[in-house]
């Protein structure tokens, strides 16, 4: 399981990885915007206490595993999109 979140992670990448001369500054700045809902954000907070204690079930680290993938790559897209505003500034 682990294995095919990673793989969703890096194909996503690859797919939606324009380099920084494609990116507008209306796209650049929608990417900016993006992140987790709330509720989803306290999600992924309670399921990374309950790794660090050591309480995860199977499933849950799999739901964990997805939300650092996620994350990992909106991260990645975000600063492709602050490096695009500076070099269109």
């Amino acid at each position: 399981m682990a294995f095919q979140s990673s793989l969703h992670a890096q194909l996503l990448q690859k797919v939606f990885n324009p380099s920084a001369q494609e990116i507008s500054r209306p796209l650049a700045e929608s990417i900016l915007a993006l992140d987790f809902p709330e509720e989803e954000a306290a999600r992924a907070e309670e399921l990374s206490s309950k790794a660090n204690e050591g309480t995860l079930s199977e499933q849950e680290r799999a739901e964990l595993e997805a939300y650092v993938n996620i994350s990992d790559l909106l991260a990645h897209w975000q600063s492709r999109a602050r490096y695009a505003l500076q070099r269109s500034a």
